[in-house]
C-alpha cells in the first residue's frame, strides 16, 4: 500500500506528466542497461576479415599474442557465436591469420562494458543479397519470401545465409542468453556487404531493406520485445574497390536517409589491400571505431557505463569556516572527513545531466556507500553524471556542511564543460540528514549554485522542536540554538518560487524521521505551484539506502524514480 501525492502547476503539465509516466512504464519493462549487452554482426568478406594478423593495432596485440597469432581468450569479456547454430558462445580472439573491423569494435566495447557481452556473428566471403546472383559462392542473404520458402539454411547445406543467421540467433537466445540471470538486450546490428552485388545495383535498396526488416521482425518474435527500431549500423563500399557500384552506394544512402534507425558509415575513400577488394589495416581500424562511435552515439540509453571515478579535494584555497576538528587530522574512521567529491562520469558523446549526492548519517557520520557511491553507479547507468559529496560534520556549526555543499555545486559548474555536463541541468539528491543538506541548498543557495531538481529520500527537513530529528538537530545547530537559526534551517519554511521541483520518497512507518518532514515540505512546494511528487510506501522504516537492507517495496520505489527521471 502506498500513498502518492502529485502536483504540477498547470493542467497541461499534468497531462504531459501522465503521458511521460505511461511511456516510462512501457520503457521500464524493456530497459536494457541492467542486462547483458548483445550485438549482432553479419556480412561478407570485409566483415569476416582479411587483414593480416601482423597488422593488428598495438593496443590489441598487447593483450596477448605470439608469433603466429592470438592466444585463446585474449579478449576478457567478449563472447562470440560465429557461423555456428549450436547456441554456444566462446571467448573471442582474432583468427591466427586475419582479422576484420569488428576486432576493433569488440576491443572498444570491452573497455566500455567492463563485463561479459555477447556477439552473434555470421559472415561469409563472396556472398550476395540478390538470389539471382549465381556468383554468390557461400549462399545468399536474400529475404525474398518466395525464395526463402524454396531454400534451406546454409548450415544445413542449403543456400540461405539469412535462415542460418536466424537459426543462430534463435538458438543463441534459447540456449544461452535467455538463461542469463540478469537478462539480455540486443543493442545494435553491424553489417558490411555489397561488393558481391555490383551487378545488381537497381535491386540493392529493396534487397537490403528487406534483410533488415526480416532480422528486426525475427528478433521481435523470438524475444517478445520490440526490435523494430534496432539500430542498424553499416559501412559503404570503397570507391577504389574493383566491385564498387554507384547504384549500390546510392541505395545505402537512401536506406540511411529513410530509416531513422539506419546509420551509414562512409567508407568511400577507404584504402584497400593489394587485391583492391578488402580493407587494409587503416581502413579496417577506422570502420571498427566508427561502428563503435556510431553505436555509442545512437544507443546511449543502452550502452552507457561509468568511467573510473576520481576524487577532488574541495577548498584548495583554504577552508572558510571550522567545525573545530580540522587540527585533529582528517580520519574517516573517526568521522572527521576531509571535504571532497568523488566524480562518476558516464561514457557519453553528448553532454549529460548531473546530480550532486549528499549521503546521510545524522550529521554525525556519512553512509558513503549505500547512500552515495551505490546511487552514483545507478545514475551513471542512466546516462547521468553523479558527484558524491563527502562533507564535514557540523559539530554545531551549520555553515560547515552547507558551505561544503555549495562549494561542490560551484566546482561542478566550473568544470561542466570538462566533464561533459549540461551546466543548467545539475540537481541534488540527499538521504536522511543528507536530504536536509540537499533541501538546504535547494532553498538557500544563490541563483548560480541552486540545483534545478531535487531527489529526497526519507529526508530530515525541519529543525523545529516538535518534529525535529533530535540527533541531527543537535549535531547541526548545537545545544540550545537560537530560534531564528531553527527557523532558518527548517526548510519547509524556506521554500520560495526559486526552489526546484522535487521527487520525495519515504516509508509511512518511519519512526526515526517522521513522515511529516516530507509532507510539510511537499505541501510548501505545492502552495507555490512547484512540481512535486511524493511517494509514501506502507513499510520500510528508515534508511533503506540503495540496497542497504531488505525493503519490500524497493522495486516499486525504483520504478517510481525511473519514471520521474524521464520527465526531467
Amino acid at each position: 500500500m502506498k500513498t502518492v501525492l502529485i502536483h504540477l502547476s498547470e493542467n497541461k503539465e499534468l497531462k504531459r506528466y501522465f503521458c511521460l509516466l505511461i511511456t516510462g512504464l512501457l520503457c521500464f519493462a524493456v530497459y536494457a542497461q541492467e542486462r547483458a549487452h548483445v550485438v549482432i554482426v553479419a556480412g561478407q568478406s570485409n566483415t569476416d576479415g582479411r587483414v593480416p594478423v601482423s597488422d593488428l593495432p598495438e593496443y590489441i596485440r598487447s593483450m596477448g599474442i605470439d608469433s603466429t597469432g592470438f592466444t585463446k581468450g585474449a579478449y576478457k569479456y567478449c563472447k562470440i557465436s560465429q557461423n555456428r547454430v549450436d547456441g554456444k558462445f566462446v571467448p573471442f580472439w582474432p583468427r591466427r591469420n586475419r582479422w576484420g573491423y569488428d576486432a576493433v569494435t569488440y576491443y572498444l566495447l570491452e573497455q566500455l562494458y567492463q563485463k561479459d557481452f555477447y556477439v552473434i556473428k555470421w559472415a561469409v566471403g563472396g556472398t550476395s543479397i540478390t538470389p539471382e546472383n549465381t556468383s554468390s559462392r557461400g549462399g545468399h542473404w536474400s529475404a525474398d519470401p518466395t525464395w526463402l520458402a524454396q531454400n534451406t539454411p546454409t548450415a544445413k547445406k542449403g543456400k540461405s545465409l539469412l535462415l542460418s543467421f536466424a537459426q543462430q540467433i534463435s538458438n543463441s537466445i534459447t540456449k544461452t542468453l535467455s538463461r542469463l540471470p540478469e537478462g539480455y538486450h540486443i543493442d545494435a546490428f553491424f553489417w558490411h556487404q555489397g561488393e558481391s552485388d555490383s551487378d545488381y545495383g537497381p535491386d540493392y535498396y529493396d534487397n537490403l531493406k528487406n534483410v533488415l526488416a526480416y532480422v528486426r521482425t525475427h528478433l521481435t518474435r523470438k524475444t517478445g520485445e520490440d526490435y523494430s527500431e534496432l539500430p542498424f549500423i553499416f559501412g559503404s563500399v570503397a570507391k577504389s574497390n574493383k566491385r564498387y557500384n554507384a547504384e549500390v552506394e546510392a541505395a545505402m544512402k537512401r536506406l540511411a536517409s529513410e530509416d531513422k534507425n539506419a546509420y551509414l558509415v562512409d567508407m568511400s575513400k577507404a584504402t584497400l589491400l593489394k587485391d583492391r577488394l578488402h580493407f587494409d589495416k587503416t581502413s579496417a581500424e577506422y570502420l571498427g571505431r566508427q561502428m563503435y562511435e556510431t553505436m555509442l552515439r545512437v544507443s546511449s540509453a543502452n550502452v552507457t557505463v561509468a568511467q573510473p571515478p576520481f576524487d577532488i579535494d574541495l577548498w584548495e584555497q583554504g577552508l572558510p569556516n571550522s567545525n573545530g576538528k580540522e587540527t585533529e587530522g582528517y580520519d574517516d574512521k573517526k568521522h572527521n572527513y576531509k571535504p571532497s567529491v568523488r566524480v562518476f562520469l558516464p561514457v557519453s558523446k553528448k553532454p549529460v545531466k548531473a546530480i550532486l549526492i549528499c549521503p546521510g548519517g545524522g550529521y554525525d557520520h556519512l553512509a558513503m556507500k549505500d547512500e552515495g557511491y551505490d546511487w552514483a553507479l545507478y545514475f551513471n547507468k542512466r546516462n547521468m553524471a553523479a558527484i558524491v559529496l563527502k562533507y564535514r560534520m557540523p559539530n554545531g556549526n551549520p555553515e560547515v556542511p552547507v558551505s561544503d555543499a555549495c562549494e561542490a555545486m560551484r566546482y561542478i559548474r566550473a568544470h561542466a564543460e570538462e566533464w561533459n555536463i549540461i551546466p543548467d541541468s545539475i540537481g541534488v539528491m540527499g538521504s536522511s540528514a543528507g536530504g536536509h543538506l540537499a533541501s538546504t541548498i535547494a532553498t538557500h543557495a544563490s541563483a548560480k549554485l541552486r540545483p534545478v531538481f531535487q531527489i529526497l529520500l526519507y529526508p530530515v527537513i525541519t529543525m523545529e522542536e516538535k518534529n525535529a530529528h533530535k540527533g541531527s538537530k543537535k549535531q547541526f545547530l548545537g545545544e540550545n540554538p537560537d530560534e531564528k537559526l531553527v527557523k532558518r534551517y527548517s526548510n519547509e519554511l524556506q521554500v520560495d518560487k526559486r526552489t526546484p521541483g522535487a521527487f520525495i520518497a519515504l516509508s509511512g512507518d518511519d519512526q526515526s524521521v517522521k513522515p511529516i518532514h516530507s509532507e510539510n515540505y511537499h505541501k510548501a512546494l505545492r502552495r507555490l505551484g512547484i512540481a512535486s511528487e511524493m511517494h509514501i510506501y506502507s513499510s520500510g522504516k528508515h534508511g533503506w539506502g540503495y540496497n542497504k537492507r531488505p525493503f519490500a517495496q524497493r522495486a516499486e520505489m525504483m520504478e517510481d524514480l525511473e519514471n520521474w527521471l524521464m520527465t526531467l
